[in-house]
């Protein structure tokens, strides 16, 4: 089944269904059903931009609604695009909820084996959900170009095997992200993310006609993050991909390159029962 739509209490959110019926939730939340105006309609969840904060919070509460998770019992991390990964335990509790100076410095990946949610950012970069079910332990990364480039999929595999779960038994979802249909890059990206992909062949292919005199290239990040997590030990049937393009569905999500910067948040969230 892999993602699907979900009709919940007020908003319509996507969830990995198999996972639920491990006892873990892993959404991904649209762009509509919130509170904010402009170019963060409607249901812009990040506090970062230039949005209201009151109508962030209002919008996060909508969000977490859906399945009854109190503020205090969620995480928030301040995402530098980098591949720092924090294990979250009670003590963070409620960090980055209501305002972006209290959430985990400079990190882009979390894991828990508690029953706190996690919740990152996302408006094209790649949202990785990380679920094992023989040690109970659940994650959720944040890979853009340069987080993909870093390997930071394949770190989140590494510290789950430090747990002592078994790579080819970990499970993990690729949420939607801007797809290699609307992604142009330059050779420079291509040259970073190739010293994680071994075949870059599969991930992106030249711009046949470009009218710049730099190379540019096509390039699928949900794919490149795939391919790392192959070479990282996880099964091929354990990866789900929602193959959802956030630059293509613009009713359903924002997007950074397609609106030029100027944009809202969708929310990535894991909570294990």
């Amino acid at each position: 089944m892999g993602w699907q739509w979900q009709k919940g209490k007020t908003l319509n959110y996507l969830i990995i269904e198999e996972w639920a019926e491990k006892g873990v939730t892993a959404a991904f939340s649209s762009r509509s059903g919130g509170l904010s105006n402009g170019p963060y309609t409607s249901l812009n969840i990040g506090l970062h931009v230039e949005d209201k904060q009151e109508t962030v919070l209002a919008n996060r509460k909508r969000l977490l609604d859906e399945w009854s998770i109190p503020f205090e019992d969620c995480v928030v991390a301040d995402q530098v695009h980098g591949r720092h990964i924090q294990f979250i335990t009670g003590e963070d509790r409620g960090k980055g909820m209501e305002s972006t100076g209290t959430a985990i410095p400079s990190t882009d990946g979390m894991l828990t084996n508690s029953g706190i949610a996690l919740m990152a950012f996302f408006a094209d970069c790649v949202p990785v959900f990380f679920f094992h079910p023989d040690i109970r332990i659940i994650g959720l990364a944040h890979a853009g170009w340069k987080g993909t480039a870093s390997g930071i999929a394949g770190k989140m595999i590494e510290k789950i095997s430090s747990y002592g779960g078994h790579p080819s038994r970990c499970l993990v979802g690729i949420g939607p992200c801007i797809g290699k249909c609307c992604y142009e890059v330059d050779e420079n990206v291509i040259e970073a993310i190739n010293e994680k992909v071994l075949n870059i062949a599969r991930v992106a292919a030249p711009v046949e006609k470009n009218e710049s005199a730099k190379k540019k290239y096509k390039l699928d990040l949900a794919a490149a993050n795939r391919e790392i997590l192959l070479a990282g030990g996880v099964h091929p049937s354990n990866i789900w991909e929602s193959g959802m393009c956030t630059s293509c569905q613009e009713e359903d999500f924002y997007s950074y390159r397609r609106d030029n910067g100027r944009t809202g948040r969708m929310a990535g969230l894991i909570k294990m029962c």
